[in-house]
Formats: structure tokens, sequence, C-alpha cells
């Protein structure tokens, strides 16, 4: 990444922001609408569960929050949500105009995040 004025029109800097886009496109679903947003958090976590399920029948130790008779999916959402997907699409919201984050951050995330604490 530049050092003087990120982003400059570098090659670099071109990429580092593409894949910034395709990574905060693949953390994204919390900023959804709460309906979207909760049928993609219970297919993930069945996703999570399944693995979870066979990892328990090969005698393997089980993943952290994939064991469905432990794991309280919206604790985990609320984790995941403090830890990658804030700090990663607040940082990737200051490129673009105010109303687009205020669109993403404020009634998105901020209103699942409520739903749940």
């Amino acid at each position: 990444m530049s050092t003087k004025k990120f982003p400059e029109d570098t090659s670099e800097d071109q990429q580092m922001l593409l894949n910034m886009c395709i990574y905060a496109s693949d953390h994204c679903h919390p900023c959804k609408n709460g309906i979207m947003y909760f049928k993609w958090m219970a297919s993930e976590m069945e996703e999570y569960y399944q693995q979870g399920d066979i990892e328990k029948k090969m005698n393997y130790e089980v993943t952290k929050f994939y064991d469905r008779s432990t794991c309280n999916p919206f604790k985990y959402q609320l984790g995941y949500i403090e830890v990658v997907v804030e700090p990663l699409l607040v940082a990737w919201t200051d490129f673009l105009p105010l109303i687009c984050r205020q669109e993403v951050i404020s009634k998105g995330l901020e209103e699942n995040k409520k739903l749940v604490i």
C-alpha cells in the first residue's frame, strides 16, 4: 500500500481496494434488512452446525461455535459483528459518500446489532 496518499492511482492501491471490496461484500450480510439478515444467519449457522455434527461423528474436537447443542447463535453473531464486520465496514465506508455510510452502518448494521443482543 502506498505510504503517502492512499489511495493513489497505483496498481497496488487499486488492487487493495478491489480486495477490500470483495472481502467487504463477503461480510456485509449483517447490514441487510432484518428479514434478509436473519435468513442468512440461519443458513450460515446451519452450515456450521452440520460441520460440527460431522466433527462429533468422527470424534474430532468440535470447532468453537459449531456445536448446535451449546452454541448461542445470537451471541456468536454479536461477536462476529463487533470483531469482524463493524471495523471492516466502518473503514470501507470511509471511501463512500456519507449517505452510503449512514445507510450501511446506521440503518443496517446498528439495527441488526440491536436485534441480536
